[in-house]
């Protein structure tokens, strides 16, 4: 601090001056445990404590925005920071999800044996070109069997009119004769899981080709490339090719042809030589089927031409084929609410399956 007269104007010019930094200084925040003073005055006036006392607030003001610009870059990092956890939180979730789905999607599937069925063309038509008929197309409808579990001292018996069944459950209690023993039986509807009904489409392409065992040989696009010029060559079968989609990863391509006819040439080789380096490789053709289902369809509910016998248990006969004759003889005669039988099973030991169909 310069010496100045007390009471003078210059000492009072410096005492307003500090106070003034010391006042902008908290304004913006900073508190360092120091009192600003303004201590150097070129000239004894009240002008240069003024100058002096702007210089300070500058210097002032320009430190604040420097701790600003710091502690903004801080926040901006731990921002940057916070987001690439949550990404890597994101990516563990969604890859969790789809093995979830892969998981569900494997589980529902359904397993069914298709039997061997003879399909009858009713007509033959003539295309007016090749292009107008270059698909071949079948569809079924498909329904599975439902199980149901017969418990020992129970049977199933399934009529051939709905009407007579029905009769059979009304009655409710039927007294059943077989051989010397006199058996009550209790007749009710069968109670059945649920099954499902869908409708399957096959369609195979007469202008596409399916190709497997490709070797791994070249880059992707250059056996793309090599795909496309090998069943373009017409000494060897093929023809024009439109494109070719073709998998690296499991070596096989789908090749799509200009024109029809040319698939089903290349199909009768049964595999196709491949060139590559002045080495001949055979690939595996095929046809190209897309299959969808439709339709899908759960349905459940109660036979309407099959009834469930219980009260067999205590029988002391052992033989079920001849337990089967006695009920469906005495199930056969109208005098008894019964009519045609198409089929009797029952349980005097091990729980039997039986298969429902729609």
């Amino acid at each position: 601090m310069f010496q100045a007269k007390e009471g003078s104007e210059t000492e009072t010019a410096d005492k307003f001056g500090e106070q003034q930094v010391l006042q902008f200084s908290r304004e913006r925040g900073i508190v360092d445990g120091e009192v600003i003073r303004v201590t150097t005055l070129k000239q004894n006036h009240p002008s240069g404590v003024m100058a002096a006392d702007e210089d300070n607030k500058e210097q002032v003001l320009k430190e604040c925005e420097q701790a600003e610009e710091v502690m903004k870059d801080k926040q901006n990092q731990k921002s940057v920071s916070e987001i690439i956890k949550e990404n890597i939180q994101l990516k563990k979730e969604i890859e969790e999800l789809e093995a979830e789905l892969q998981e569900t999607t494997r589980t529902s599937q359904i397993n069914e044996d298709i039997p061997e069925t003879k399909i009858k063309f009713t007509s033959v038509e003539n295309p007016e070109s090749d292009s107008e008929f270059s698909d071949i197309s079948y569809s079924c409808q498909v329904s599975s069997k439902v199980p149901y579990e017969l418990q020992k001292g129970q049977a199933l018996i399934t009529f051939e009119k709905e009407e007579v069944a029905q009769n059979v459950i009304k009655m409710a209690r039927h007294l059943v004769q077989v051989q010397n023993e006199n058996v009550m039986l209790t007749a009710n509807p069968v109670p059945l899981n649920s099954g499902v009904r869908f409708q399957v489409y096959v369609g195979v392409s007469k202008m596409k080709i399916s190709v497997t065992d490709i070797p791994d040989e070249l880059p992707e696009s250059q056996m793309r490339d090599k795909l496309e010029l090998s069943f373009s060559k017409s000494r060897n079968g093929g023809g024009e090719v439109e494109c070719v989609e073709y998998d690296k990863q499991t070596g096989s391509a789908l090749i799509t042809f200009v024109e029809s006819g040319v698939a089903d040439k290349i199909l009768k080789m049964k595999d196709y030589p491949l060139y590559i380096n002045q080495n001949c490789y055979r690939v595996t053709v095929s046809p190209y089927t897309e299959t969808h289902l439709k339709k899908f369809q759960v349905f459940s509910g109660v036979s309407k031409r099959t009834v469930l016998l219980t009260g067999l248990k205590d029988l002391q006969m052992t033989d079920e084929e001849t337990v089967e004759d006695f009920i469906s003889i005495h199930f056969q005669r109208e005098k008894n609410g019964g009519g045609e039988v198409e089929v009797v099973k029952c349980s005097l030991g091990q729980p039997h399956t039986a298969y429902f169909e729609e």
